[in-house]
């Protein structure tokens, strides 16, 4: 066992992970947090969440502690409530055989939490700590993090075999924290790349969601493997597209891009949207359409990156990143496109890509949205003080005629946006 004195490295513990791991030690098991959230505190990150290993038994955990879900207890997981957060607490186990690259066959509780450690991915993921003991970490995790390297805990040959999502893993943990692939780790990503296509696309679309979130860049790893042409239909991702998406995040913070929208999730959705249609920008929506469906995004995802994908394909829009005769001209056409996505968000993205492609400020062109959004103006027939019921309820119109006097009133209203008053609207439309 290495262990670093905790003098040289003490972390700072989860309040609730430090009350689980003194209450194991009071009853006289051990009890260390594990995983990534040792990783990110050696990192200065702050941890998602707080996993526990210990050689408490499911059993006597859930003895021990008065609320507790049975997780996984065949694995040695029960999830323990405390504060109202859940923490994953896990016994030192050994794993069997895996059968189908995912699961073994079988679990052995251990006494050491070595045989732990041995069995997880990577170094920088098979480290323990608490603050009686300090930290554990017999891979040389430490050592790769100050290298920034992601290597294997062990055989990558094994590794890579017990499950294949950790090849699709390793990318994502480069994504996430800016490190390359040990070369070892590697050349076994190679050998075995193929056995990728034996696990489920739902789980391989969440790394992939995430490489694209951290730094789609990354992503070129996917044709160094031969893994793109499997995953994307045949088509192999293009660096420069991949390095446009990559500088999204940095372009759209200087600018304060996202400063009217309701919420970060709203923000993320968009963003890996843009990001989405930037990488597959150069094939077809319909082909867009089919590699989406085949790594199953919802409906809403693919809607909102068809959307953006539309406006990157249309040259008529290269407009709005050149000079037009007059602000005015340039609001209007703003409308125009409004108007036919009728999502102000989603087109504010999407015009932007084009800035992101020339590296050009989009901040003239930006102003104009945020005072679309500022002064509530009209651009599209849902924002009409006036719907087709009122036309009809006074004997104005019916039928088709009714959509036709909406789009017309929707067009005298971008000129004219203080005429958007429903008694103004209803004289306009008796005179259509």
């Amino acid at each position: 066992m290495k262990n670093i004195d905790r003098k040289e490295l003490a972390l700072e513990i989860d309040s609730g992970a430090s009350f689980i791991i003194e209450t194991l030690e009071k009853y006289g098991f051990e009890g260390f947090v594990v995983g990534g959230c040792v990783r990110d505190s050696i990192m200065k990150r702050k941890p998602n969440d707080w996993d526990i290993t210990t050689n408490a038994t499911p059993k006597e955990m859930m003895n021990i502690f008065d609320r507790t879900i049975p997780t996984g207890v065949e694995h040695g997981t029960v999830t323990i409530m405390k504060d109202h957060i859940g923490y994953e607490a896990t016994t030192y186990r050994i794993d069997g055989k895996y059968l189908d690259m995912r699961h073994p066959s079988d679990v052995i509780f251990s006494e050491n939490i070595i045989d732990d450690l041995s069995r997880r991915d990577f170094t920088i993921n098979a480290m323990a700590y608490n603050n009686k003991v300090g930290l554990i970490d017999s891979f040389n995790g430490v050592e790769d993090i100050k290298k920034k390297l992601i290597r294997c805990v062990g055989d990558p040959d094994q590794r890579f075999n017990e499950d294949a999502l950790r090849m699709v893993r390793a990318i994502r943990f480069s994504a996430k924290l800016g490190f390359e692939i040990e070369e070892k780790t590697f050349s076994s990503i190679l050998r075995n790349s193929k056995n990728v296509e034996n696990i489920s696309i739902e789980r391989i679309n969440k790394e992939l969601e995430e490489i694209i979130e951290y730094n789609s860049s990354k992503l070129e790893y996917f044709n160094t493997v031969k893994l793109s042409k499997w995953l994307f239909n045949g088509y192999i991702l293009d660096r420069e597209n991949l390095d446009n998406a990559y500088r999204l995040d940095s372009f759209i913070d200087d600018h304060q891009f996202c400063k009217y929208l309701d919420s970060e999730d709203q923000e993320k959705k968009y963003k890996q949207a843009l990001k989405r249609a930037l990488i597959f920008e150069e094939i077809s929506k319909e082909e867009l359409n089919k590699i989406m469906r085949n790594l199953r995004y919802s409906k809403k995802e693919i809607e909102y990156t068809i959307s953006i994908h539309s406006i990157l394909k249309d040259e008529k829009y290269e407009l709005l990143t050149e000079n037009t005769s007059s602000d005015a001209d340039k609001k209007l056409l703003l409308k125009y496109i409004l108007r036919d996505l009728n999502n102000i968000y989603l087109v504010k993205y999407a015009i932007y890509s084009k800035f992101i492609e020339k590296n050009t400020n989009p901040s003239i062109c930006f102003m104009l949205f945020n005072d679309i959004i500022e002064l509530g103006e009209c651009f599209s027939i849902s924002q009409l003080k006036l719907n087709g019921r009122d036309i009809i309820k006074n004997d104005i119109a019916s039928g088709a005629q009714v959509g036709k006097i909406l789009s017309g009133l929707l067009e005298h209203v971008i000129h004219n946006p203080i005429d958007n008053e429903k008694d103004q609207l209803l004289s306009l439309a008796r005179k259509a």
